[in-house]
């Protein structure tokens, strides 16, 4: 073959090796795609149960979470209540307060406020005993329930209410105890060492009644040693608490030596009027009518570092008269007929002399028993203005002479009577 013709035979040879397969050619040359893995499935399943068990903790965290908010939900429901019993006890227990007054075990300072007393003690009886209900921790509505008990015969009852108001902390329940222990009191039996533990119970209590009750039982030298040392100290105590019964006790100790072997201690400083002036002054004005008999009777007389001072007799003497006392009254119509203290008054005189008569409780002829067992004779105006109001009430009918005579003390007797 000639070169010339052989050379495109050549050219077209090497293009068919050179050129790009054709889409036949390559699909039967390449190489197959990879089968697939065996597991894919599982694959599958493993990503939906990781997917399932996700939600399902998801679940179970809400349903916790639920849960939990439920529990927090309770115990903030069970605080409020909490909170709202509370509020109600502690206002059970302010209203039985307020209506009976603190607890105390101090002897009242006159019949009105005994008087007064259970008449508060009456009206508080139903909020005490719900307060007794709602708050049966606090002493003072068991104290309160107790006094009721005590007031109405039910002596076990009272012991029962006092001896879970003392645990509570009352004080004055503690005197009230040592008051059973100590007099026997209803079915209690005499026990002198609980009376006196109880004593001292209630003093460590700061309670005052029990403090001067102590003192009384070293006075006396029961269930405790005599001692008037410390009798004094205790009476200083409560008088300085400011308890009348105390403040009277203490004072007469300072007048008379009472409590003190012989009546005198010069260490004790026994006796002392003028230290008692200031403790009787303190309890009259509280109202204890013994301590202004007692001024009243100092000042007439006088003592030992106390002069007579007839104003201030008059004084002590008209705060008992305005308080009731029938013998004050007739004693502050004494002092005006003779002048004692302020200038005389005949006619305030006779006006006294009269309602001393009408209190019943004073004779005629205790009428001027201020003047001693042999007074001065009748002021003459004073008389006859005695004479005049009994006149006036038509019982007396002689004349107005001014002589209290039998015919005077008769009509003045028709009155008193």
């Amino acid at each position: 073959m000639p070169v010339p013709d052989l050379l495109p035979r050549l050219l077209v040879a090497a293009l068919l090796v050179t050129a790009p397969m054709t889409h036949a050619q390559q699909a039967t040359d390449a190489p197959l795609p990879a089968p697939a893995a065996p597991d894919a499935e599982a694959a599958r399943r493993a990503a939906e149960a990781a997917a399932a068990a996700q939600a399902q903790a998801i679940a179970e965290a809400e349903a916790e979470a639920e849960a939990r908010r439920a529990i927090v939900a309770a115990e903030i429901a069970r605080l409020a209540a909490a909170r709202e019993a509370r509020r109600l006890a502690d206002a059970a227990v302010a209203t039985c307060l307020d209506l009976a007054g603190p607890p105390s075990a101090e002897v009242p300072v006159s019949e009105a406020a005994q008087r007064a007393l259970f008449d508060r003690l009456r009206d508080a009886f139903p909020a005490c005993r719900e307060a007794a209900e709602l708050a049966p921790e606090a002493g003072g509505p068991l104290f309160h329930l107790a006094t009721i008990a005590q007031a109405r015969g039910d002596h076990r009852q009272a012991v029962a209410l006092y001896d879970r108001a003392a645990a509570a902390g009352e004080g004055a329940a503690h005197t009230r105890l040592g008051d059973y222990y100590n007099f026997g009191i209803g079915p209690i039996r005499p026990d002198i060492d609980r009376a006196v533990a109880a004593y001292r119970a209630a003093t460590d209590l700061g309670d005052l009644a029990g403090t001067t009750t102590l003192a009384f039982m070293h006075r006396l030298g029961r269930g405790v040693p005599r001692d008037p040392a410390e009798m004094l100290r205790l009476f200083r105590i409560a008088a300085d608490g400011g308890y009348h019964f105390a403040q009277v006790n203490l004072a007469q100790t300072y007048l008379t030596g009472e409590g003190v072997p012989g009546g005198a201690d010069a260490a004790l400083g026994i006796p002392d009027p003028r230290a008692a002036v200031p403790h009787l002054a303190l309890a009259a004005r509280a109202g204890n009518l013994d301590a202004a008999r007692t001024l009243a009777a100092l000042y007439a007389t006088g003592a030992e570092g106390v002069p007579p001072n007839p104003a201030l007799r008059l004084r002590w003497t008209r705060h008992l008269a305005d308080a009731g006392d029938p013998a004050a009254i007739a004693a502050r119509a004494y002092l005006l007929e003779q002048g004692i203290g302020t200038p005389a008054d005949p006619i305030a005189a006779a006006q006294g002399y009269i309602a001393a008569l009408e209190t019943g409780a004073v004779p005629p002829d205790a009428l001027r028993a201020a003047g001693g067992a042999r007074p001065p004779g009748w002021d003459r105006q004073t008389a006859i203005e005695f004479q005049r109001i009994l006149q006036e009430r038509g019982l007396y009918l002689g004349a107005l002479d001014g002589i209290v005579g039998p015919g005077t003390l008769g009509a003045a007797r028709a009155l008193a009577e």
